[in-house]
């Protein structure tokens, strides 16, 4: 399956829940509920997005670089990276129950151990 038939699929599933944007940004469901927006306003999940943006690489400092090491420590548990997946959680509520809550989790979870990190889950 290739990115546009993910992407077609997502909007099928998410339909009145998430636009599934190219890009996710909160903008367009800002404060929606149910939605993927952020809570209230949205504008955490907007400043977010926007600070993540201002991350830029000078690809220089990379150039000698071979096999770099991005793991790193934490909680005691040695990952893969400094990436986790966020606690995101009321599929029914939130994404319209196309994937059911129990079945959302073991994906975000496990998608996140084969990874080498840690995924976590809401309430």
């Amino acid at each position: 399956m290739n990115l546009s038939e993910i992407k077609k699929n997502a909007r099928e599933k998410m339909k009145g829940y998430c636009r599934v944007c190219k890009v996710c940004d909160g903008v367009a469901c800002a404060g929606e509920v149910p939605g993927m927006g952020g809570a209230g306003t949205g504008a955490s999940f907007r400043a977010n997005v926007e600070a993540l943006a201002k991350v830029k690489l000078n690809m220089r400092t990379l150039h000698g670089a071979k096999d770099p090491d991005i793991s790193t420590e934490l909680f005691g548990k040695k990952l893969s990276m400094p990436i986790l997946a966020a606690p995101i959680t009321g599929s029914d509520y939130n994404m319209g129950g196309a994937v059911p809550e129990e079945e959302f989790i073991k994906m975000v979870i496990s998608g996140s151990k084969a990874a080498g990190t840690l995924g976590m889950c809401g309430d």
